[in-house]
């Protein structure tokens, strides 16, 4: 199919989209005709496609970014030269496309556009899928084909199966979207998981069988971890990455960096527009009270569409949406605030304070998503107001005194085995290479 064609296909959806997000069975009917209809076609393009052994797709983020997990693996099996003759592609939207195209770090792989009949050739000639969420539903791999589920964080949020609040989002009912989950789970060879903890809550949330959790979790640490683990291995190294990120991303090193990485909410969908941020917190006040010593490093979430105007701030407030990596982001702040997002499990890796800005705690907790264990057991303060933030900003010097033991718990029960090569290990696995015939 031509760009022309796929381009009309995508604004058709768009506009249908617009109009099925208020009526529900009309939506569930009309995406179980598009899915079994993209699903004939999917089989029909790929079914005389041979699955080829050395070739290795990955996506993350559905094709928005070059990171997280599926680009430390990337990374590991391009230092490895078991694997110098193998074909690497790496899938990115169409708006992404001009961005990535010419950066060094994909010098070994080939770029191809989603939702492009050159795509879904791909997938169907890949012997090996490495994802960070959801594939498409209407895509279903081959049986000699091995599909790795990285998913994108520890859970703190409820998700899938295990949302116990009945509430719609854009276009999912809770329930709609808990089966895309279980769709999602009947396909996969493996699920990459940090810990127990994860692997308990992802199997269940995605509706993973029982007997199919042994042979399918891989509990070897998330690789998405690993270059922030390997920086904060010595002050050299930390050092070392640092003023390598500072340049990259031209960010002034006279001041401290608070990384401010908030989620987004389920019910702040606005159509037409898409999920939009209407939490945050006071950049006036931050910037009276803090500026002297911190700057801040906003990160919104990849779902908010919002056009963030900070102009007025001046170089107080550094807009790192476009930043492709938050890894890069964690190296440089020197502390985390953040509300829902499971960034702080990530963060904990490098052994830095945690702030919370919770303005709407209870209502999230009783109407949104709800929790997987008690939030104020995290250990980090726990702020509801814009002072109560500047407040916790001030007294970070004493972070560790109030919080450390509690801290070192936390991280030995969430990142066990966060020490800089869970991609090595989630290699071994995936690629069998103790008994793979190379």
């Amino acid at each position: 199919m031509n760009t022309a064609k796929m381009k009309l296909r995508q604004l058709a959806r768009t506009a249908g989209k617009a109009v099925l997000r208020y009526f529900p069975k009309a939506r569930q009917k009309a995406r179980a005709k598009w899915w079994a209809h993209e699903g004939r076609t999917y089989a029909k393009l790929t079914a005389n496609i041979k699955t080829d052994p050395k070739v290795v797709v990955f996506s993350c983020f559905m094709g928005r970014s070059f990171a997280d997990s599926p680009r430390a693996i990337y990374e590991a099996l391009c230092a490895d030269s078991r694997f110098d003759d193998y074909e690497f592609w790496w899938i990115f939207r169409e708006d992404r496309l001009q961005q990535f195209q010419n950066d060094p770090r994909l010098a070994r792989a080939h770029i191809v556009q989603r939702s492009t009949e050159e795509y879904q050739r791909l997938l169907g000639c890949a012997k090996y899928w490495i994802f960070n969420a959801r594939c498409p539903e209407y895509v279903q791999p081959k049986p000699d084909q091995v599909y790795v589920q990285c998913w994108h964080g520890t859970p703190l949020k409820r998700l899938g199966y295990d949302v116990q609040v009945d509430t719609t989002n854009a276009l999912n009912t809770t329930l709609e979207l808990a089966d895309r989950f279980k769709m999602d789970s009947a396909k996969w060879s493996y699920l990459i998981s940090p810990s127990p903890f994860t692997s308990l809550h992802l199997s269940d949330a995605f509706g993973l069988e029982e007997e199919r959790r042994p042979s399918v979790v891989l509990e070897v640490g998330y690789p998405r971890n690993d270059r922030v683990a390997r920086a904060c291995e010595s002050e050299s190294s930390l050092a070392a990455a640092r003023e390598a990120v500072l340049s990259e991303l031209d960010i002034p090193r006279n001041k401290k960096l608070l990384l401010y990485a908030p989620t987004w909410r389920d019910n702040d969908y606005k159509a037409g527009i898409g999920y939009v941020q209407d939490t945050l917190i006071n950049f006036d006040l931050l910037q009276k009270e803090l500026s002297n010593e911190w700057r801040i490093l906003f990160r919104p979430h990849y779902y908010i569409a919002n056009e963030f105007d900070f102009e007025k701030y001046g170089s107080f407030v550094y807009n790192a949406a476009s930043v492709p990596d938050i890894n890069d982001l964690y190296i440089v702040a020197d502390a985390l605030m953040t509300d829902y997002s499971s960034v702080f499990f990530d963060y904990a890796v490098t052994d830095r304070p945690l702030i919370f800005y919770w303005p709407d705690f209870e209502y999230y907790d009783d109407h949104v998503r709800g929790f997987y264990f008690d939030p104020h057991k995290i250990p980090g303060p726990k702020c509801t107001t814009s002072e109560e933030v500047v407040n916790a900003v001030q007294q970070l010097n004493s972070w560790q005194t109030s919080y450390g033991e509690e801290y070192k718990r936390f991280r030995k029960y969430f990142l066990p085995k966060d020490d800089g090569h869970a991609a090595e290990r989630a290699i071994e696995h995936i690629f069998n290479l103790n008994t793979a015939q190379r």
